[in-house]
């Protein structure tokens, strides 16, 4: 936290925070003083200095109360967040996640999406029923987005990280080929790497970690790929394969999706790359209860997917 943040907190009053908490839920000056304790006429006057402190009304005039505001229902979810890891760092209460309110936003490359993710709500919905998942598709430059908060855990290749960004590798992935049935590599018996790479191939541009090792590959064989498709969309990128014109190279999890299997057609090749995936998160969050609980259920389930073969050790 810079140092501007830190005088602008110092100089507020966190205990309006908690006022403001109880007058959105209550909806009512007197029975939110009721609740903490307080005079009626401190409270209003607890309702005077939020006014000051937001620069957009947080209530209106509602019969015999109060209404919140949309601004004020949006701070909601963030209030009852700090208020639970105030209680855990004043009270030591152990941490129970059906009693959390808050918000996990995270980014998965596309491979393991489709078998992680319906997973995750799941459990979310029973273990966490109050947190909320923010799903981001996978970005280019997620270690910036994890420095600025605007990601709290990530999947990716294995890559150097920054000095405060933590990584747990979860598996190894490994990549094949993928075209239309009716492509003509799929008349090769045994393709060499310059009849893979005299094909145009199409370029998932969200993989930082797979495409970079697929063009340097041809160009340590002499080799020139020609890339005249790229996107950032699996569902696009299936779809442009169906067209015939291109190959991709894509993850062999994605090989074991029916949508994918029973459509395209696949090839190994040995010389391909394995490239392992790796859970990332930031330095801020390492001791967030909320953030390294769900981060070990998501190596829970990875662990899960190595042991059924979907992912390798």
């Amino acid at each position: 936290m810079n140092h501007s943040d830190l005088k602008i907190i110092q100089g507020c009053d966190l205990n309006l925070l908690l006022s403001l908490t109880v007058l959105i839920e209550e909806g009512s000056v007197s029975k939110s003083a009721e609740r903490l304790d307080i005079s009626q006429p401190a409270m209003s006057q607890n309702l005077k200095k939020i006014r000051n402190l937001f620069d957009e009304p947080l209530f209106v005039k509602h019969g015999q109360g109060i209404k919140a505001t949309e601004k004020a229902r949006s701070l909601l979810p963030g209030l009852h967040e700090w208020l639970e890891m105030s209680s855990r760092l004043i009270l030591q209460k152990a941490f129970d996640p059906k009693e959390v309110y808050g918000v996990v936003r995270i980014a998965f490359i596309d491979t393991m999406t489709a078998e992680i993710v319906p997973q995750l709500l799941e459990m979310m919905m029973q273990a966490a029923p109050n947190v909320e998942l923010e799903f981001i598709h996978k970005p280019k430059h997620m270690f910036s987005m994890l420095e600025s908060g605007e990601l709290d855990l990530c999947i990716g290749g294995t890559e150097t990280p920054p000095a405060n960004i933590y990584g747990r590798k979860i598996g190894l992935e490994r990549f094949c080929i993928a075209s239309s049935p009716t492509h003509p590599i799929n008349q090769l018996s045994n393709p060499s790497l310059a009849d893979i790479f005299s094909f145009e191939t199409a370029e998932y541009s969200a993989s930082n970690a797979a495409e970079p090792q697929i063009t340097q590959l041809a160009q340590a064989n002499n080799l020139n790929r020609k890339v005249s498709f790229s996107t950032s969309s699996m569902l696009v990128l299936r779809n442009g394969l169906l067209a015939g014109k291109h190959i991709a190279f894509i993850s062999d999890i994605v090989t074991q999706n029916p949508y994918w299997k029973d459509k395209l057609s696949i090839l190994k090749h040995e010389a391909l790359p394995e490239v392992e995936s790796t859970l990332y998160w930031h330095a801020r969050v390492h001791q967030d209860p909320l953030v390294q609980w769900f981060k070990n259920r998501c190596l829970e389930l990875a662990s899960g997917f190595r042991e059924k073969g979907l992912i390798s050790s």
